[in-house]
Formats: structure tokens, C-alpha cells, sequence
């Protein structure tokens, strides 16, 4: 019976939801400003938040071509600043803040996935110079115990643990098993670089391939997407104890395109949006959630942008441009990245939490929550 009640809530939530979704009228956002173009194949952004100027703060993305991919580097006007080429399919790319080299010197790092080469490869960013430096010698293999694509890695999140500083790769990979899919790897500084240390194996995979990935570092979590079924969460801790999936938003027969990239944008340590791409030809939407609690369902925007796979999204006030940070996205068709000034997504989530349906989805959903509960203790 109480598996019966859990199943009616469940399908319950996801039909507001998914009416919620068909119910509202997307609105479209033109970008600020759109980058040059990269030589290939763009794929993936990441955001580097300068400490002392952010306007001169950095985005980076790749160019996933095999053996002439490459990794570049833009300015918040979106010109080409740096250029690293001849990387091997290079697929994503993340960036995480003050690895700690010693006790009194720590470095910014990007990691991107080598796909043709199975490998991570691993960048410095210098304040400075705004340049990326790789560290070398590194043992950065990953999926050593596999083969072929299932030891071809993919996308990455980077996790830096609140309690004690340490730096985690979660990675996933072109295919693998329906459980344990992702790895997650331990970042170890060796004296003069970077080596990788497998701390475990987690994940399941129902759909095509998972290929996004974020981490929220300060409430714990992973997400990722589950390409053609939904967005997965765990906890990202590799001691957690809470090993199995812990939530989901599912977007199976609900979507047009694939779930592909992921991003949160901070409000404050614990509230804020979890973005969500819809992969589309010609114009991808992307929907926002929730960071907080179960990750409510709130709006969609539409753009102009290509068949978009990877995104990045930060809060930080940049510049007159992104006083209250931007998005950033993957445009195929012009082989660059789009930025998109957070005010005017700002203004589309203000409208629909004043619209009388998404509060009446909200009610019915604390109403469906109260059930459960109340159920429950009947029943148990």
C-alpha cells in the first residue's frame, strides 16, 4: 500500500510538472553578446571569476575535434584571447577555485576531458596573465579497467569539499555499465603536478549516454543528464553513506531534444537555479529549476542558440554587460558560445512566480507532500 501511495505522488508531481511545462508560453531571450568561433566543433564553456577584477574574468571552452581539437580562451567580449590546439577530441571542461599546493600557495585549475586519449588534461590559470598553463607529468588516466568508448571519458565535474579542501573529478564516459557508471577521481598534488586516484565508481544509466555533468559544492550534490530520461542526483561526498540515487527530474517523452548540459547559478550558499538544456536544432531551451529542496520546476527560456550541449552560468557581477552575472551556451551553427545577460532571464522567472498556475502547482504539490506524510503514519 505504501509503495502504491509513493507511486501515485510520484506520477502525481510529474504530470503538474510536465503540464506546468506545456502550459506556459516560452518566452525568447536574444544574447548579449556572441563569441568569435572557434576552427571545429564547439562543445562545452566554463567560467573563470577573476579574484580582484572580474571584468577581467575569463570563459573557456573546447573544441572537440579529434587530434585538432583545441581549448580556448575569451575575454567578456568574447574575443580569443589563448588558443591551446592539437588536443585530442578534447570534450568538457570545468573549473574549480584554490587547489591547494602547499600551506601557503594554492592554484585555480580548468580540467578537460581528452576523450581520444582517455585522459584529463589539466590546467593552471594564472591571475596575472589571464593564461592557462598545463601541469605535466601527471598521472591522469581514467577508466583504466575498461576499454573502447567505455573508457572514453566525456564530461566532468569538478568538486572541492567543503570540511577539508579536497578536489574531486566526477567523469563520465562515451558508454559503461547501467550502474556505475561515472567515475570519481581524486586530484593529489605529486611534488611538481597532478595525479588522478580512483576513489569509486557510482551512477546508474537508463538512457542513451551521460555526458553533463555539475556539482553543488556547498550542499553536497552531483547532477547529471541521463540523456533521453531525466537528470539524475546523488550525493557527491564519497564517504556519503547515501550511495543510491537520491533524486530525479525526468524528462522522458516530456522534451523535444536531449537533456544535455547542466549549471547552477547561486543566489546564496544554499538557494538558487538548477539550468537544464533541451537540446533543439535552431533553438534550444533550456529550463530552470530549483536549486534548493526538491527541485521545483519554475520556467523555460527559448534562444536562438544550436543544438547547445554544454553550458555554464555564474551570479558574480562581471561588468556593465553582466551586472548580476551571465549564461553561457554552445551554439553549433556558429561554432562559438552565446552569452546571455542574467537580467532578462531574471524577468521571465519574476513573471511566472506571479502566474496563478505555478503557485497552483505548488499547492497541490505541498498538498500531495502532506498526504504522504499523513499516510504514513497511518500505515506505519
Amino acid at each position: 500500500m505504501f509503495f502504491l501511495i509513493i507511486l501515485f505522488i510520484v506520477c502525481s508531481h510529474h504530470c503538474l510538472a510536465q503540464n506546468l511545462i506545456k502550459n506556459q508560453s516560452i518566452s525568447f531571450i536574444q544574447e548579449t553578446i556572441a563569441t568569435e568561433s572557434v576552427r571545429s566543433d564547439t562543445d562545452d564553456p566554463a567560467i573563470w571569476i577573476h579574484p580582484n577584477q572580474p571584468e577581467l574574468s575569463l570563459l573557456i571552452g573546447t573544441d572537440k575535434k579529434v587530434l585538432i581539437g583545441g581549448l580556448y580562451v575569451f575575454d567578456l567580449d568574447g574575443k580569443i584571447i589563448q588558443h591551446i590546439d592539437n588536443l585530442d577530441r578534447p570534450n568538457n571542461v570545468d573549473v574549480e577555485y584554490g587547489f591547494r599546493i602547499n600551506e601557503t600557495y594554492s592554484i585555480d585549475l580548468a580540467v578537460l576531458t581528452e576523450r581520444g586519449q582517455k585522459r584529463l588534461r589539466i590546467f593552471s590559470i594564472n591571475a596575472t596573465t589571464r593564461r592557462l598553463n598545463e601541469l605535466i607529468g601527471g598521472n591522469t588516466n581514467v577508466f583504466t579497467d575498461s576499454v573502447n568508448n567505455s573508457a572514453a571519458p566525456m564530461g566532468i565535474g569538478l568538486y572541492k569539499r567543503i570540511s577539508d579542501g579536497k578536489f574531486y573529478a566526477v567523469v563520465s564516459r562515451k558508454a559503461g555499465p547501467n550502474r556505475g557508471y561515472l567515475g570519481q577521481y581524486e586530484l593529489i598534488w605529486n611534488g611538481q603536478s597532478i595525479d588522478l586516484k580512483l576513489i569509486r565508481y557510482f551512477g546508474d544509466r537508463q538512457g542513451a549516454e551521460i555526458e553533463s555533468i555539475v556539482v553543488d559544492d556547498q550542499l553536497g550534490f552531483v547532477y547529471y543528464s541521463d540523456e533521453k530520461y531525466g537528470i539524475r542526483k546523488y550525493n557527491v561526498d564519497p564517504t556519503t553513506n547515501q550511495t543510491e540515487q537520491i533524486g530525479l527530474i525526468n524528462t522522458t517523452n516530456l522534451w523535444r531534444g536531449d537533456s544535455e548540459g547542466l549549471a547552477l547559478y547561486k543566489t546564496s550558499d544554499t538557494n538558487g537555479y538548477l539550468i537544464v538544456t533541451d537540446q533543439i536544432k535552431n533553438g534550444s531551451i533550456f529550463h530552470i529549476y530549483e536549486r534548493q529542496g526538491n527541485n521545483s520546476y519554475i520556467n523555460s527560456i527559448k534562444t536562438r542558440a544550436d543544438s547547445t550541449d554544454g553550458i555554464e552560468v555564474t551570479s558574480s557581477s562581471l561588468n556593465k554587460n553582466f551586472p548580476y552575472g551571465l549564461l553561457i551556451v554552445m551554439n553549433a551553427i556558429d561554432k562559438n558560445f552565446l552569452l546571455y545577460d542574467w537580467r532578462n532571464i531574471q524577468k521571465e522567472l519574476n513573471v511566472i512566480k506571479n502566474n496563478v498556475y505555478y503557485h497552483q502547482f505548488n499547492f497541490i504539490y505541498i498538498l500531495l507532500e502532506i498526504f504522504m506524510i499523513i499516510c504514513f503514519g497511518l500505515f506505519f
